[in-house]
């Protein structure tokens, strides 16, 4: 039997919202916290409306201005659904306009271990080609150094209005040594050409410190041994630290399907499911998984589980190729891939070994003299048989050695470590 459709009037939760704001208003002078009416329409929602096993509910509560790249958050992560609840989330609610592109910072979430930008971009003309290109982002007049990303939107034809966030992470604890910051949008549209929005705002929070627990638990799989060696825990992530022990005779490149379980059997995963691939950083021998945090929930212990461990003999990790001649040169004898190379890229199409859609499989290069050859993105499909994925790297005409960042080949599975916390 279908469900019948659930409508959910936008005047009426915009109503509920300022019900809320006004109660709120009300027990400010009781109550020693004071709850933002955003956040407070926000948990009231998740309450009565269960938006994190309601995604149809979600999905209306998302069309409300504001609210949707921070309700999107809450439905995938419970890290942020954690930091909403806590009210560690901060409303900006900041405002500039430029070229017709009116953009408004919603609200900010700060810890140690990353920022993370929410935003509502709002046009007078059709913004399906409007793309965000760069953040830069100021603590005071000095620009903050840090990898950042910004979350996928959709573009339709006669879109006037989009809503997403853009994530900075930091390798390094970072100081907040001024509260007062700058966030600059450089924008792309076809027709109106490069537009750049600067939103100041100021934090009001107190930056949460991390809590560091060291590990220092071995695993042994199949001789190859890996060493957990810190939990690091912020509200925005769990950052488990691992090394590898020199003496392994196989390269790791991934460990799949990671969580944590805490004593009462709740579970916080992958930040990107299936998408913590560590081939490119653990040549070094050292790497960091990022989970869900539970940053707001005291335990005495955890439960660390490892779906699989993937890796492949030392030193045949690689292929090399040719990208003046377009040819592959050379490839271990047990890789089963059809590869291909192109003047700027190659392509692979490998067999399906599960239910896998989407795969990357070669993101990591040097040159013939040892230098770096910078990766510039990928284009991936499948079918019913194959996953075909297509990586790209900057201008280049010599040869190349492209490291696997991915091979199916489990030396161990369903791996449980109890890893203390006090």
């Amino acid at each position: 039997m279908s469900k019948l459709p659930i409508d959910v009037p936008k005047e009426k939760l915009q109503q509920v919202r300022m019900d809320m704001f006004r109660k709120v208003q009300r027990e400010k002078r009781t109550k020693k916290r004071i709850v933002s009416g955003a956040i407070a329409f926000l948990f009231c929602l998740s309450f009565l409306f269960s938006i994190r096993v309601s995604p149809t509910i979600a999905s209306h509560v998302a069309k409300i201005p504001g609210f949707q790249a921070i309700v999107s958050a809450v439905v995938r992560d419970k890290g942020i659904k954690d930091i909403v609840d806590n009210d560690y989330y901060e409303e900006i609610n900041a405002t500039q306009s430029k070229n017709g592109l009116s953009l408004t910072l919603q609200g900010v979430i700060a810890d140690s271990s990353g920022l993370v930008l929410y935003y509502d971009a709002d046009a007078s003309f059709d913004i399906s080609e409007l793309h965000l290109k760069e953040v830069q982002l100021y603590q005071g007049d000095e620009e903050i150094e840090g990898g950042s990303s910004g979350s996928s939107t959709s573009h339709q034809s006669n879109q006037t209005r989009i809503s997403s966030s853009v994530n900075y992470s930091f390798s390094e604890p970072f100081a907040y040594t001024s509260k007062d910051f700058k966030a600059v949008f450089h924008f792309y549209e076809k027709d109106k050409g490069n537009i750049e929005i600067s939103v100041p705002f100021s934090l009001q929070n107190e930056i949460a410190k991390e809590k560091t627990v060291t590990a220092n638990r071995t695993v042994n799989v199949d001789g190859q041994k890996f060493t957990i060696t810190k939990i690091r825990r912020s509200p925005l992530r769990m950052a488990i630290d691992i090394e590898l022990d020199e003496a392994n005779t196989m390269q790791i490149l991934s460990l799949e399907n990671i969580a944590v379980e805490t004593e009462n059997g709740e579970r916080r995963e992958e930040v990107v499911k299936n998408g913590l691939f560590i081939g490119r950083n653990s040549r070094d021998g050292k790497f960091t998984l990022n989970l869900q945090s539970n940053y707001f929930h005291d335990s005495d212990s955890l439960k660390l589980l490892i779906g699989a461990v993937h890796a492949v003999p030392k030193g045949e990790d690689f292929i090399e190729v040719d990208f003046g001649t377009n040819e592959v040169l050379t490839k271990p004898d047990y890789l089963d891939w059809d590869i291909s190379v192109t003047e700027q890229g190659v392509s692979v199409a490998a067999k399906k070994w599960d239910d896998r859609m989407r795969h990357s499989f070669l993101n990591s290069a040097v040159k013939a003299d040892g230098t770096p050859l910078n990766y510039t993105g990928g284009s991936y499909s499948d079918d019913e048989q194959y996953l075909f994925a297509t990586e790209s790297f900057e201008n280049y005409d010599g040869k190349a050695k492209i490291y696997f960042n991915y091979y199916f080949n489990p030396i161990g599975k369903n791996i449980e470590l109890n890893i203390p916390l006090k």
